[in-house]
């Protein structure tokens, strides 16, 4: 690498890029000048890749999904009460009972606030779901709003070495409330293992500086904002009560592809997968010479892929290759690789290049 591409280089290199910024420093690393934005997001979509946007100026209310333990040692000491299946197993209206839900309700108001602290501060990065990438790369817009709550993961916008996942990322030991720290409350006794928020305004916030004034601070567009209705505050309770009522604005907010935003270690994965993808693609090659149907290669590949990917998600290991064999059938039926379905399903196990040990293990049937 020459002196001169070295210094563009170090110019184009940062901790995060937008579509553009990325573009610009990919052209520049590999000498070339077809990588465009929509072709990276394409790409963050097809390799499902992490791809955030950047929200400041509103506070967020969560639906947290709380972890499940199946046994419990002394259902008497609160310390050990780190689940809410523990709920079925104390005695309705009982003090160990109350405690527990106090407790859980404090802790989950801070999974609310902490977050909401920082996007009202400094910003957040929030993290989009495929459904969201797809919708970009398609529409080149998408609406965050009620219909669509799937904000799943946060980054503060000074830590961005954080797992977007963790909610408690936010719950450091600065941040949690004097009195439940006096009182020996320890925040790791209940874990919070899935989030999902929705843009608010409390009304707390808007008496405090004004409706307008609270919309002007919000730095993407907003293209609706209205109170809470009556359905909407039925699908939360618990601690949500101080955010979900009548009170509240929710917001309609658009983020478009110039928002989208992918970090410098996210962007070397997605090269990566670029880079491994092209052996497979030089394999079809090789094959179309040894006159095997490209269509055949085709539907092998991207069965493969989809086979690949669902594993990736699998994180309680549960699918084996005889589901996962008729999850790729299902998913090849539809499409125009329907045709080069073998006629059992079984035979599928032979497109895939890799299976985890698991899936191998005794389980589900295969198909016959």
């Amino acid at each position: 690498m020459n002196v001169h591409k070295n210094i563009a280089l170090s110019f184009n290199t940062a901790e995060y890029y937008s579509m553009q910024e990325a573009s610009e420093y990919l052209n520049t690393k590999y000498n070339v000048d077809n990588i465009t934005p929509k072709k990276i997001l394409k790409r963050i979509y097809e390799f499902d890749v992490d791809s955030y946007f950047y929200g400041k100026g509103f506070y967020l209310l969560g639906t947290h999904s709380i972890s499940d333990l199946d046994d419990l040692d002394d259902l008497d000491n609160l310390d050990n009460l780190d689940n809410l299946n523990n709920l079925d197993d104390l005695d309705e209206g009982s003090e160990n009972l109350q405690d527990y839900i106090n407790k859980i309700d404090s802790y989950l108001i801070f999974c609310d606030f902490m977050p909401s602290m920082h996007c009202i501060g400094n910003g957040l990065f929030m993290k989009l779901n495929k459904r969201m990438i797809g919708q970009l790369v398609f529409s080149n817009r998408i609406e965050v709003s009620d219909e669509w709550a799937d904000l799943e993961g946060l980054l503060p916008q000074d830590r961005l070495d954080a797992n977007p996942n963790d909610t408690e990322e936010f719950l450091t030991p600065n941040f949690i409330p004097r009195n439940n720290r006096d009182d020996g409350y320890k925040f790791n006794k209940i874990k919070v293992e899935r989030s999902t928020f929705l843009p608010i305004l409390p009304k707390e916030y808007i008496d405090d500086i004004g409706l307008q004034k609270a919309l002007k601070r919000i730095n993407l567009t907003v293209l609706e904002h209205y109170h809470f209705k009556d359905y909407q505050i039925e699908s939360y309770e618990g601690s949500n009560i101080i955010y979900s009522n009548k009170d509240t604005i929710v917001l309609n907010l658009e983020v478009t592809n110039e928002d989208v935003l992918i970090l410098h270690k996210d962007l070397e994965k997605l090269e990566k997968h670029i880079i491994d993808y092209q052996q497979p693609i030089d394999e079809i090659s090789e094959f179309k010479r040894k006159g095997v149907s490209p269509k055949l290669l085709k539907a092998k590949l991207v069965a493969n892929a989809h086979a690949q990917y669902l594993w990736s998600k699998d994180y309680d290991k549960k699918i084996r290759i005889g589901e996962m064999c008729e999850l790729i059938w299902s998913y090849l039926i539809d499409t125009e690789h329907s045709e080069m379905l073998p006629e059992r399903k079984a035979t599928l196990k032979k497109w895939l290049s890799l299976i985890p040990d698991y899936a191998s293990e005794a389980g589900r049937p295969n198909e016959k």
